[in-house]
């Protein structure tokens, strides 16, 4: 069953265009984490999505409007326009709100301004370009959850969800991964004992296709994530 939405696939093509234009790109995000989903057969659960988020690799860095240019001439084929939502800046990525040809809103794309260590290739039908690999999805995934802010970042647990039952991880690979990205591994203090706190955002979460109970979750997770936790 394709779980795609008419809005993804747009976005799969954009992302192609994107890339085609010579914009020095890594695509990272959700959109990433379903083609590594369908790549593996699992389509169980599904989280919609219209941001595509994306990573500037080259070390001679455009201004944010010299980026929205970018994305104007590569959006042209499909009639649509970018507008600035947000300037880059220190931890902070360039934001653009992508309308169609009548004004409605179609999507959103965030730029982060660093480069990445661990990239592949993706395609999706005809379209192709460079995303961040299985590793750093997960790696990155696992990172969040362990973190205090784990009840505003309740649609990673759903991800680390999906991507346990289907792609297969390596401890030494992760840790290397945390290493090299220096991302330190918290405590997993909010997961661990701020359960009800964790389900009540986790409930809140809307847009997932075949969302699993609480229970269900959790109990999986504590187990797939019992030896980083140790």
């Amino acid at each position: 069953m394709d779980r795609l939405t008419d809005t993804e696939k747009l976005m799969y093509e954009v992302m192609g265009a994107i890339a085609g234009a010579g914009m020095p790109v890594v695509y990272k995000g959700a959109m990433i984490t379903k083609l590594i989903l369908r790549e593996n057969h699992y389509d169980e659960v599904s989280r919609k999505t219209q941001d595509i988020d994306l990573n500037w690799t080259s070390p001679n860095l455009p201004s944010t409007e010299q980026l929205k240019e970018m994305l104007n001439r590569a959006l042209g084929g499909f009639g649509m326009t970018a507008a600035m939502k947000r300037e880059y800046g220190e931890e902070r990525s360039a934001g653009f709100r992508i309308f169609d040809a009548k004004g409605f809103k179609k999507l959103s794309i965030d730029i982060e301004m660093r480069a990445v260590t661990h990239s592949r290739t993706y395609q999706y039908e005809n379209v192709t370009f460079s995303g961040v690999t299985p590793i750093s999805v997960i790696g990155d995934k696992i990172n969040a959850i362990s973190s205090d802010k784990l009840c505003r970042r309740t649609k990673d647990l759903v991800d680390t969800y999906a991507l346990a039952h289907c792609v297969k991880i390596q401890k030494t690979e992760l840790h290397k991964y945390w290493m090299k990205e220096n991302l330190p591994i918290g405590t997993f203090k909010t997961f661990l004992n701020r359960r009800e706190d964790v389900e009540h955002a986790y409930n809140k979460l809307r847009r997932v296709i075949g969302k699993p109970g609480f229970r269900e979750l959790y109990e999986y997770l504590n187990a797939f994530l019992a030896p980083f936790i140790e």
